[in-house]
């Protein structure tokens, strides 16, 4: 039967030791704040090692034969199990994406890099000379219609 022991896990009071002086005086070190723990994880983490890495060292495994490959597949399986990978690989996104913007306002920014085309203005409401005209055309067009009907009806 397995008996149920209730553990607390939680910080320290005391902060660490850095120093002691020569009188015997402790000078101890500040925790770090919430920022600079992040900051100081992100740090061991390694951006140079990716997830397409692995992709590429599989098919190596598989030409090598069976043995050898069963010992690698355990071990790159264990590997992506590692806490802070998903961390690193929003990361890495996020800097990513924060390179192209920076890109893309540089481009902005500096005209040399961007030539625009000018764009053409749609035209306004026609005017009041262009109403005209086309009650000119129609009218014609009336007329000629008149005269052709006119010539039609003599025909027959």
């Amino acid at each position: 039967m397995a008996y149920s022991v209730n553990i607390s896990v939680e910080a320290p009071i005391e902060n660490q030791i850095q120093e002691i002086t020569y009188d015997g005086q402790e000078i101890y070190q500040t925790p770090l704040s919430m920022s600079e723990s992040l900051a100081k994880l992100a740090q061991k983490i390694d951006f140079s090692k990716t997830a397409t890495d692995h992709l590429r060292k599989e098919p190596d495994s598989s030409e090598r034969g069976e043995e050898d490959g069963s010992t690698k597949d355990s071990t790159s399986f264990q590997s992506s199990l590692w806490p802070w990978d998903s961390v690193r690989n929003k990361l890495r996104a996020a800097m990513t994406e924060v390179c192209v913007l920076a890109d893309v306002l540089s481009v902005a920014k500096q005209k040399r890099y961007m030539i625009l085309d000018p764009v053409p203005q749609p035209d306004p409401i026609p005017q009041a000379k262009d109403m005209a005209q086309i009650y000119a055309r129609k009218k014609a067009l009336a007329s000629a219609a008149a005269v052709l009907i006119n010539g039609g009806d003599r025909l027959r």
